[in-house]
């Protein structure tokens, strides 16, 4: 069988979410010398497939969450060998996210970061009830163009409006793209916490970060 067809596989047994299929070609296709990367970029173009049929409504919730769980379980058996590799390869950007000071939530959160790590995003997960001046640190020392908050209550508001307030004061603003989610944020929330964007569709969110980092490039 061709490689394109083989990815074509990997693929299509991916869309159709069996999961212990994806794994064993995968490793069929290690063990066969195919390159880690063209795996991992089929899998990737999976995801991205996914992401579309859930706009459109073809897919739920439920399949997409599922297929964020094949896709860590994929990368878990890619990680290892991709390591020397990885600095090789085009990073859409840099995110810090995690579910601020006031909400331990974190469901949408990991689905939104296994989505945007799935597209080529270097993603920094702080976790949940992370305070405001840790989001700021962790931007500094990544110097991550893109803070991603995530949030489920509404006492989180108070560490998002804080978490802007910092980036203001520290000079950072303008070169931070803040994008905020989770079940209770609007785009009435959005103006008050002086975010940049946001959305309750993960597959929008990773959209909105690549757009933003097209308009930087």
């Amino acid at each position: 069988m061709r490689e394109v067809d083989k990815m074509e596989e990997l693929k299509r047994a991916f869309l159709d979410m069996k999961r212990q299929e994806v794994l064993d070609l995968v490793k069929k296709e290690i063990e066969s010398g195919t390159e880690l990367l063209d795996i991992l970029k089929a899998c990737r173009g999976a995801m991205e497939e996914v992401g579309k049929r859930f706009e459109t409504g073809e897919f739920f919730l439920s399949e997409l969450i599922y297929s964020a769980e094949v896709f860590k379980a994929v990368s878990a058996i890619l990680e290892p060998g991709l390591v020397s590799t990885r600095e090789d390869e085009d990073s859409k950007g840099v995110v810090v996210f995690g579910t601020p000071k006031g909400d331990i939530h974190d469901l949408g959160k990991n689905i939104v970061i296994t989505m945007m790590r799935s597209q080529g995003f270097t993603v920094h997960d702080l976790g949940v009830d992370v305070p405001p001046e840790v989001f700021i640190k962790e931007l500094e020392r990544t110097e991550a163009s893109i803070l991603a908050l995530s949030a489920l209550i509404t006492p989180a508001f108070v560490s998002m409006k804080e978490a802007v307030s910092l980036l203001e004061e520290k000079g950072m603003r303008d070169n931070t793209f803040v994008i905020i989610g989770g079940g209770v944020t609007t785009d009435f929330a959005r103006k008050e916490i002086g975010a940049d964007a946001q959305t309750l569709d993960p597959t929008e969110a990773v959209r909105l970060c690549k757009e933003y980092g097209e308009r930087r490039s």
